[in-house]
């Protein structure tokens, strides 16, 4: 079975019973991974402590942990500390967030993100071998950082979150795996080759490299109902996070649909915005309709280039609707 995972359903808003039974799920469902992100509500550490206390064979993940808030002793400990209660079944995934969360809600300064990851997963590494990190850097200054308890895995693979060119090379270069999310499926293939771009210039061999985008999924036999429980999602990032994911969209050829949901947005909020999401925006951005339809979906996708998607389910489904959705999934292989 080809590598498929999973993110975290309403992971903000999950209770602990319902995140023990979704875990169960993923992990009789035979997925890969599970991914729980961390945004600005909940802390993803506790979730993934109980989901790997939970199961016995899903690997779980920080979809993401971003690289200011935690300075990278704490990461490096908290990594360790997860991979040894899952035995062995952690990844880590980071990145820099954005300027609003890290300085609004963090007090950071969201200086030099490119530097300062570059930086991160170079002492990342020193820690995870059991070195003494002793670091004197441009963004990052350790010195004497040991981890008492180092992780089960011989190799701790480091995720990078990353959607810009530059921060997508730097993912070629530096990361074991790279996360997109929101790249137009038509035009991912020219995205993985940015990827590439940064894999030679690491000097590394591009299949190295887990290529393994979030990828929304909805499966339902009404197509139409598919997606309108998407809409919403992608109208929030589109219109409410600032001019990151409307720069994306425009970059990619979406820029008379972006500037239409964001100015739904502004007038009328996020019932507006979702409506404003147009069926073909929805189709290149998402697995939705009958599973065979979602199928059909997924193999372009790793024709272009994915070799690990991870799945999300959309936020307005119950549990009993996630869990079935869940179910599903082997049916895409």
């Amino acid at each position: 079975m080809s590598r498929t995972s999973i993110v975290l359903w309403r992971h903000d808003q999950i209770k602990t019973d319902e995140l023990v039974r979704f875990a169960r799920g993923a992990e009789d469902a035979g997925m890969d991974t599970l991914w729980i992100p961390e945004t600005w509500v909940r802390d993803a550490s506790v979730q993934l402590a109980i989901s790997a206390y939970s199961t016995e064979r899903i690997r779980i993940a920080s979809g993401i942990f971003n690289i200011y808030s935690r300075s990278p002793g704490q990461l490096a400990q908290t990594a360790s500390e997860l991979d040894v209660l899952s035995g062995g079944r952690f990844t880590l995934g980071i990145g820099v967030s954005g300027r609003a969360v890290i300085e609004n809600w963090h007090s950071q300064s969201f200086d030099r993100p490119l530097v300062r990851t570059r930086e991160v997963i170079s002492v990342l590494r020193q820690a995870f071998e059991g070195a003494r990190v002793n670091f004197a850097g441009q963004m990052v200054k350790m010195e004497g950082f040991r981890l008492r308890q180092r992780p089960v895995q011989k190799k701790m693979p480091v995720y990078l979150a990353a959607n810009g060119p530059a921060n997508t090379r730097l993912a070629g270069e530096v990361a074991d795996g790279w996360i997109p999310f929101l790249i137009p499926f038509s035009r991912f293939e020219e995205a993985n080759a940015i990827l590439e771009e940064g894999a030679r210039r690491g000097q590394r061999p591009a299949p190295e490299i887990d290529t393994a985008p979030f990828v929304l999924y909805s499966p339902n036999e009404d197509t139409g109902r598919a997606r309108d429980l998407l809409r919403p999602i992608i109208g929030f990032y589109v219109g409410a996070m600032g001019d990151y994911y409307h720069g994306q969209l425009t970059r990619w050829g979406y820029g008379d649909e972006a500037d239409r949901i964001r100015g739904a947005w502004k007038d009328g909020g996020r019932e507006a915005a979702a409506r404003a999401v147009p069926d073909n925006l929805v189709d290149d951005l998402a697995l939705c309709g009958p599973v065979d339809r979602c199928r059909e979906g997924l193999e372009r996708l790793r024709q272009a280039g994915v070799t690990h998607p991870i799945l999300r389910l959309p936020d307005e489904m119950d549990e009993a609707e996630v869990l079935q959705g869940i179910a599903t999934i082997p049916a895409l292989q």
